[in-house]
C-alpha cells in the first residue's frame, strides 16, 4: 500500500502535488540549512557577543543590500521565459536566453565590485574597522558579487530539477557550520567568519554550475511534443519583467537586512545583534514559506504557459488555504517555544530578543499567509503589482520607521516590521484578484 501510494506521489500531475515534490527537495535542502544554522548561529552569538555580533550582521546585510541593488537576479526571467522553449523543445532558444542571463548577472556582480571598494572606506571610518575586517570585507564581497548563482538556479528549476538546485542551497549550510566548528575549535574572530561566509557562497556557485552540466535539455521532463513553438520575448517585455522582479526582490532585501544596519547605526551594535538574531530565528520560517514560493511559482509560469487557468486558480486557492494553516501552527509554536529557543542557541544574554522576535515572527507569518500572491502576479506577467504592493510596504516602513525607531528603538522597528506586512499582504491580495479571475497570457509575436 504505502509502495502504491509513493508511486502514485512520485507520478502524479495534479499541480499541488507536484509543488510539494518539487519543495520536497528544496525542503530537504532547508531542512539541512535549518539544522546546521542554528549551529553556526550559536557559535556566532557566543563567541563574538551582542555588540560583536551585531557588527558583524551589518557587514553581511550591507554587503547583500549592495548585490541586490547592483547584481540583478535572473532565475525568474530564466523560469519565466525559459519554460515555454523547454515544452516545444527549442533547446537553443533556451541555451540562448541562459547565456544572455549569466551576462546580465556577472555585468552586475562587476559593477557592484567597484561600488563596495569606492564606498568601503566610508563605511570603516563609520564603524572604526581594521584593515584585516576591511580585506576581509572586500574579499567576502567580491565572492558574493561574482559568484553567478542565479542563472543556474534558474535553468534547474526551469528544467524541474529541484533536486540538483537542493544540493546547490545545502553546501552553504555545511560549509558555514563546518567552518564556524573550525574557528571555534581555534581562535574565532569576525575575520575569520567572513572569510568561511565567502567560501560558503564560492562553493556554492561551482557546484550549481556542476549540477547545470550534469544533463542536457534535450532530457526535460516537462517537454510537450504537441507544444506549439514559443515567440522569444521582445526586449521590452523581457527588460519590464527583469526590472519589476528585481525591485520587488530589492524591497524583500532591504526589509530583511537594511533595517539592521540602520538599527545598528541610531541604537548602536548590541542593539542590531538582538534585532538580528530575532529577525533570523523569524526568517526560519520565511526560508520554510521561501521553500513553498519558488516551485509554486515555477508550476504557476507552466500553467500559464499551456493555457490551463482552471487548473492555474485551483492550484492557487489550494495553495492559499495550506499556508495560511501553516502561519497559524508556526506562530503558535514560536510563542510556546521562542524563549527557550533562544536561550538554547545564543544563552540568557539574548533573552532580551523575545518579544521582537514574536513581532518579526508575526510578520514574517502574516506574509506567509499570502505566499500564492507574489509568484501568481509574476507568473501572470502582473509583476508590476507585485513592485507596487512592495513599494508601498517598504515607503510605509521607512516613514514609520523615522517615528518610532528613535522613540522605541528595537521594539518600536519591530512594530514598523509587523505593520509594512500588514499592509504589503493586502495590497498584493487586492492586487491578485484579476489575475485569479482573469489570467492575462504571456504575449505573443506574429510571423
Amino acid at each position: 500500500m504505502s509502495r502504491k501510494l509513493f508511486t502514485k506521489w512520485a507520478h502524479s500531475e495534479d499541480s499541488l502535488v507536484r509543488v510539494f515534490r518539487n519543495s520536497s527537495w528544496l525542503f530537504s535542502a532547508k531542512g539541512v540549512g535549518a539544522v546546521l544554522s542554528i549551529f553556526y548561529l550559536a557559535i556566532l552569538t557566543r563567541t563574538l557577543g551582542v555588540a560583536g555580533f551585531g557588527e558583524f550582521m551589518v557587514i553581511v546585510g550591507a554587503v547583500q543590500v549592495l548585490a541586490a541593488i547592483l547584481k540583478l537576479q535572473t532565475w525568474q526571467a530564466v523560469v519565466q521565459f525559459g519554460v515555454p522553449y523547454l515544452l516545444a523543445g527549442q533547446n537553443q532558444a533556451f541555451r540562448k536566453l541562459s547565456a544572455q542571463n549569466f551576462w546580465i548577472e556577472l555585468i552586475g556582480g562587476l559593477v557592484a565590485c567597484g561600488a563596495l571598494w569606492l564606498m568601503l572606506p566610508y563605511g570603516a571610518s563609520q564603524f572604526g574597522w581594521s584593515d584585516s575586517i576591511k580585506t576581509a570585507i572586500l574579499g567576502y564581497g567580491a565572492i558574493v558579487f561574482l559568484s553567478v548563482r542565479s542563472t543556474p538556479i534558474g535553468i534547474l528549476r526551469a528544467q524541474d530539477r529541484f533536486g540538483g538546485n537542493a544540493f546547490g542551497d545545502a553546501i552553504v549550510p555545511i560549509v558555514r557550520f563546518v567552518g564556524a566548528f573550525a574557528l571555534f575549535l581555534t581562535t574565532a574572530s569576525m575575520t575569520g567568519f567572513l572569510i568561511i561566509w565567502g567560501l560558503s557562497e564560492f562553493i556554492s556557485f561551482l557546484v550549481m554550475w556542476l549540477m547545470v552540466w550534469r544533463r542536457h535539455e534535450t532530457d526535460h521532463p516537462l517537454r510537450d511534443a504537441s507544444a506549439s513553438a514559443a515567440n522569444p520575448p521582445s526586449r521590452r517585455e523581457f527588460v519590464a519583467f527583469l526590472l519589476f522582479t528585481n525591485l520587488a526582490y530589492l524591497v524583500n532585501v532591504i526589509r530583511e537586512r537594511l533595517v539592521v544596519v540602520i538599527v545598528g547605526l541610531v541604537v548602536g551594535p548590541a542593539a542590531a545583534g538582538l534585532f538580528r538574531l530575532a529577525d533570523q530565528l523569524a526568517n526560519s520560517l520565511n526560508r520554510l514559506a521561501d521553500v513553498f514560493a519558488r516551485p509554486l511559482f515555477a508550476e504557476l509560469s507552466r500553467l500559464f504557459a499551456i493555457g490551463q487557468s482552471r487548473k492555474l486558480r485551483a492550484l492557487f486557492w489550494r495553495s492559499l488555504r495550506v499556508s495560511a494553516i501553516s502561519g497559524g501552527v508556526l506562530f503558535i509554536g514560536l510563542l510556546l517555544l521562542g524563549k527557550n529557543i533562544i536561550t538554547l542557541i545564543s544563552g540568557p544574554e539574548y533573552l532580551a530578543a523575545f518579544p521582537i522576535l514574536l513581532l518579526l515572527g508575526a510578520a514574517t507569518i502574516i506574509s506567509l499567509s499570502g505566499l500564492g500572491l507574489e509568484p501568481l502576479l509574476q507568473a501572470a506577467g502582473r509583476a508590476r503589482n507585485a513592485l507596487v504592493a512592495r513599494v508601498s510596504g517598504l515607503v510605509a516602513l521607512g516613514f514609520l520607521m523615522l517615528i518610532f525607531l528613535p522613540k522605541f528603538g528595537t521594539i518600536g522597528a519591530a512594530w514598523v516590521m509587523l505593520i509594512s506586512a500588514i499592509l504589503t499582504t493586502g495590497m498584493l491580495f487586492f492586487s491578485s484578484r484579476a489575475a485569479i479571475t482573469q489570467p492575462k497570457q504571456r504575449p505573443s509575436k506574429s510571423g
